[in-house]
């Protein structure tokens, strides 16, 4: 067999300084501070000729609720479409635990299987839990006309402008002596921050389909005949499917600022589950290793030297508590991509947990492990298999994971940005 890898979609979560901030890109950039708590959150979506990308539209009636696309395009901005404005007012990320993106461990130990801790607001009721307690999720959904493919994160191509990252943001001051500069974090949040994707190909009833059909956005695509991707709707109390496959997208695996002894090395994280075995989530992970910021031939990084240059331009006064804003935001308009290394993906994630019995550690050196191969996709993890011109809905998830071995109180504030890519791969038969 011959495996072609083909870009699919690009996709860019953003919890952003400001709701009201509007990106100007495909790309978005997520930012996280107060340990960490956010003021809004913007997630954009780049397709292309390959793939098309629809919001989810949730309607309600007679007490059923009904799940289909909305307008299926090249790119979707999530932070400026109205099915997501529930993004705009989020208290924030807090650490839990998941091992299947179904049971959610809160730090009170409490089991949350109902969502009823996803996607709190800064005025929820139970403002005091939330603050120790929030992941996101949103739906969206993704079909290909030009074929089937298997659907997986990528860190793309090293001369595109997107890719699979997640990479600490660092600070921009001003010093009499020296100028402006970017300053690094002393924490770092991204170094436990996972992304999951909840997927299944379910087919929606045939009632569902007929709502979608009554829609407008349905008459650009006539030729869909059936939706894929049934999902528990929170606090409903109904059963979770048998079909359900959640992939976590783990990067920065060998970054460990809060733990420097593992400094290049990974170290498996368990997660908490219902059963202690399935914890062990080696089949359910896409595994990356750090990305770093680009730099130049004198050691300066690219960012820095663009920060510089903006500032230089626009006379920015010396003394500007919007600094990080104005230079993220305005400046680079969330488009961090094109200054960010992107690092590779462990290709079979299978040999880490075989190095890992291998030696009996519970850590393992990326660079000491010769049977460590990298690629642009993890080969043996993949989120779904699409088919040509059917509809699947996603449900994306977004935590620090409380378990990983960087998770501490050290490393809960600053701001991150994530960048993530998909991949789809295609099989054909040698001939």
């Amino acid at each position: 067999m011959t495996k072609i890898y083909i870009k699919l979609i690009t996709m860019a979560l953003a919890l952003a300084l400001s709701a009201s901030v509007v990106m100007m890109s495909s790309y978005a950039w997520m930012v996280l501070s107060g340990n960490p708590a956010a003021t809004g959150i913007q997630v954009a979506v780049g397709g292309g000729n390959t793939i098309l990308i629809a919001p989810n539209v949730k309607t309600e009636e007679d007490g059923k609720v009904y799940n289909y696309p909305g307008y299926f395009s090249e790119s979707l901005n999530f932070g400026v479409s109205k099915e997501y404005e529930y993004l705009h007012n989020l208290e924030g990320l807090r650490p839990v635990s998941t091992a299947n993106g179904i049971d959610w461990f809160l730090r009170s130990g409490t089991v949350d299987s109902e969502l009823a801790y996803a996607n709190l607001s800064k005025d929820e009721a139970d403002a005091e839990f939330a603050k120790q307690c929030n992941y996101v999720y949103l739906d969206f959904w993704v079909v290909s006309p030009s074929g089937d493919h298997t659907l997986r994160v990528s860190t793309g191509k090293p001369e595109d402008v997107g890719g699979s990252f997640v990479i600490d943001l660092m600070n921009p001051v001003y010093d009499e002596e020296t100028g402006y500069s970017l300053e690094p974090q002393k924490g770092s949040a991204a170094a436990s921050v996972r992304i999951g994707f909840l997927a299944n190909d379910v087919t929606l009833t045939d009632e569902t389909m007929e709502k979608y059909m009554a829609t407008h956005a349905y008459k650009y695509g006539r030729e869909y005949t059936s939706l894929r991707g049934l999902y528990v709707e929170p606090k409903s109390g109904t059963p979770y499917l048998d079909a359900d496959r959640f992939t976590i997208y783990e990067p920065n695996a060998d970054y460990h600022p809060a733990k420097e002894e593992y400094s290049g090395c990974y170290v498996p994280t368990t997660p908490l589950a219902i059963n202690a075995e399935d914890g062990y989530i080696w089949d359910k992970l896409a595994v990356q290793l750090s990305s770093g910021w680009k730099e130049t031939t004198n050691g300066e990084t690219e960012i820095a030297q663009k920060l510089k240059t903006a500032t230089i331009a626009s006379g920015a006064p010396k003394e500007n508590a919007n600094l990080f804003t104005d230079f993220y935001v305005k400046t680079l308009q969330g488009q961090i991509a094109p200054y960010v290394a992107k690092g590779q993906f462990i290709k079979h994630t299978e040999n880490l947990k075989n190095s890992l019995l291998a030696t009996g550690s519970d850590y393992i050196a990326i660079g000491d492990s010769s049977n460590i191969d990298t690629s642009g996709a993890a080969e043996d993890t993949y989120i779904i298999k699409l088919e040509r011109n059917v509809p699947q809905r996603i449900r994306m998830f977004v935590w620090i994971e409380s378990q990983d071995v960087d998770c501490s109180a050290s490393a809960g504030s600053g701001a991150f940005a994530v960048n993530i890519e998909f991949a789809g791969e295609t099989e054909k038969d040698d001939e």
